[in-house]
């Protein structure tokens, strides 16, 4: 139990420190860039609302430029799982190679999640692609 505590307080203290730095006030559109408004900002906190098997879901997001940083703590049916991930994002879409750092027995420990924000940018909803398996992801924002 120390162990997942201790990686939590790790993973969020250095999502923190990106969120501190991170600048998603600009996305990039090929050469151009655009101005970005707050409904579309990506970075912050984000509650797992993907099923009822899946409890205490929380994803971190940091954005440097096109560069995104994410943690992941979840509870499925009660067994902690821990995941961080370095990725990019092109418009309202980002794509996270994943690390899995306290794995669930039977899930693989390595993936990708490829996310969308939706259209009133309260949701990031995609797809994992794991070990040959895919599956539905759905985060809703939380706070401002």
């Amino acid at each position: 139990m120390a162990k997942v505590i201790f990686y939590l307080l790790f993973f969020i203290l250095l999502s923190f420190s990106f969120y501190l730095d991170a600048n998603d006030n600009v996305v990039y559109g090929g050469a151009e860039k655009t101005q970005v408004n707050k409904s579309r900002r990506i970075s912050g906190l984000w509650h797992d609302v993907n099923n009822s098997h899946f409890e205490n879901g929380h994803l971190i997001v940091s954005q440097q430029g096109q560069q995104i940083f994410t943690a992941h703590y979840l509870e499925f049916k009660g067994a902690p799982f821990i995941e961080h991930g370095m990725g990019v994002r092109h418009l309202d879409t980002i794509t996270v190679h994943v690390e899995v750092t306290q794995q669930i027995p039977g899930w693989t420990t390595k993936g990708i999640h490829t996310l969308t924000l939706s259209e009133d940018g309260q949701y990031l909803i995609g797809e994992y692609f794991s070990g040959g398996e895919k599956g539905p992801l759905k985060f809703k924002k939380a706070g401002k």
